[in-house]
């Protein structure tokens, strides 16, 4: 069901307190740990004429009492943020293991990019093999929506997959996980086309390896058809990629893409890979970063491609070997591809943390913006085990990663709330989109995922908040 609350701003401008500005909406989905499903938002897309579409997905209550076994869907709000449509994509035998539907606008027509693999929770009424004739293949698919989130159009290639079932104790706890299955992580509108990226993962067998995954890049029309496509054998053996890629890892220049990576037993703490628009390797160069311990692997990544000529990366990194706590780090590499050192150089970095588990947004933590400035995204004090209060911030950065204004996006003053910050989007009116996940500690069955719109003063410093009283920290708005 649909829940309207109230969120407080607080807004912190360079050196002193400031105000929170303007109006926002908000629209957010409130479920409880004791409903037999749930729907959680993962990505923010505007379109051209204002609305918003939102990469979802619809998860039901598995056997082992935790939602699970996720199914692609969308959701679809007008520019003030009311609901006009949500639909799931459920399919007998199936589910998904790639996060949620990756959401393109064509000539006005809104498209979904999704995946479909053998469903091995055997706890859940959909598992494969209660059907007579169950899947052996995984589909990658690319589906036309008219207004209804109905499908108009679909176009579906399907490849067999392992669907080789270990049943150890690591299976058993992510089946679909540690399963054969296709794991799309990556996917953005080059030019008209899609170019995306995904796994083709075997089965995780410990004691007896079944091969290993392999990578996919390849180009897709908005017809479906699959114009380039290009695979390697990667050095994983089944497991769970989805620990290691969330998103957002490429990025694109005139020239060629570059996929960033954390270590591939390479003895660095991140890899990039140089692809040429054919997906041909071109070469490998490493990341080691600043001020970390050697053993560490960069872990959390999102990526994005700069106004000029590096990229922006996102990480979470340990500053003690031997310690869970996290903090939050932003690169900025020079990461041109005749540059002849074998190390990516760091041109600058910036870290926020506290003495807890921080994270940044995690699917998409960085966005650009005019000016050559971005927007940043990250949640502090989120608790290794998701138990502590916390605060999502949106920094406003400029070219030099100094902070313009940090926006503090505390839910409910006073309550003891744990948020997590899924994705940022970069508005055409120069506001965002920030994409959220939150559960209420003091009745821990209580959950909402939610998207807020801000707008641009915000971000500009403008005060439009009318009764501001000193002595409080930040203005309350309503939601939606």
């Amino acid at each position: 069901m649909k829940s309207t609350r109230l969120y407080t701003l607080l807004v912190l401008l360079l050196m002193f307190w400031g105000k929170a500005f303007g109006q926002v909406w908000e629209h957010s989905i409130e479920y409880s740990m004791n409903d037999d499903e749930c729907f959680e938002l993962y990505d923010a897309v505007e379109m051209s004429n204002g609305n918003v579409a939102l990469s979802s997905s619809l998860y039901y209550k598995s056997g082992a009492g935790d939602f699970y076994s996720a199914h692609p869907a969308v959701t679809l709000l007008s520019a003030n943020g009311q609901e006009m449509a949500r639909n799931d994509f459920f399919r007998l035998g199936y589910c998904t293991t790639s996060y949620a539907p990756y959401l393109f606008e064509n000539n006005g027509e809104l498209f979904a990019l999704m995946t479909y693999n053998p469903d091995h929770d055997s706890t859940y009424f959909n598992y494969f093999k209660n059907y007579d004739n169950p899947p052996a293949d995984a589909v990658l698919g690319l589906y036309k929506l008219n207004s209804n989130l109905d499908i108009e159009e679909s176009f579906e290639h399907s490849y067999v997959i392992d669907t080789f079932e270990c049943r150890s104790e690591q299976w058993e706890n992510n089946p679909n996980e540690h399963s054969g299955n296709l794991f799309l992580f990556s996917a953005f509108d080059d030019d008209g086309d899609i170019v995306g990226a995904y796994f083709k993962m075997v089965s995780h067998d410990y004691f007896n390896p079944r091969g290993h995954d392999t990578l996919f890049l390849f180009r897709m029309n908005f017809n479906g058809e699959i114009i380039q496509r290009k695979g390697y054998e990667w050095h994983t053996q089944g497991g769970m990629m989805q620990w290691s890629y969330r998103r957002n890892h490429f990025v694109k220049t005139d020239s060629h893409y570059i996929f960033f990576a954390g270590s591939n037993q390479s003895g660095h703490q991140g890899t990039a890979f140089y692809y040429d628009k054919d997906f041909n390797l071109m070469r490998t160069r490493y990341m080691d970063q600043a001020g970390q311990p050697a053993s560490n692997s960069i872990t959390n990544i999102s990526v994005k491609r700069s106004h000029h000529n590096t990229t922006y990366l996102v990480t979470s990194s340990v500053s003690n070997a031997n310690s869970y706590m996290r903090d939050v780090r932003l690169y900025e590499l020079d990461d041109d591809v005749a540059n002849q050192s074998n190390i990516i150089p760091f041109v600058q970095y910036i870290e926020r943390k506290t003495d807890n588990y921080d994270l940044p947004a995690i699917l998409q933590s960085v966005e650009m913006t005019e000016n050559n400035t971005s927007f940043f995204a990250y949640t502090l004090n989120v608790g290794f085990y998701d138990n502590q209060d916390s605060w999502m911030m949106i920094e406003r950065l400029d070219s030099d990663l100094d902070t313009l204004l940090t926006l503090y996006y505390d839910v409910e003053s006073g309550k003891r709330i744990n948020s997590h910050a899924q994705s940022i989007t970069s508005a055409r009116d120069g506001g965002v989109l920030l994409v959220s996940r939150s559960k209420n500690l003091d009745d821990t069955s209580q959950r909402w995922t939610t998207v807020t719109k801000f707008p641009a003063e915000v971000f500009e410093g403008v005060d439009e908040c009318a009764e501001y009283q000193d002595g409080i920290e930040g203005c309350t708005i309503g939601g939606v």
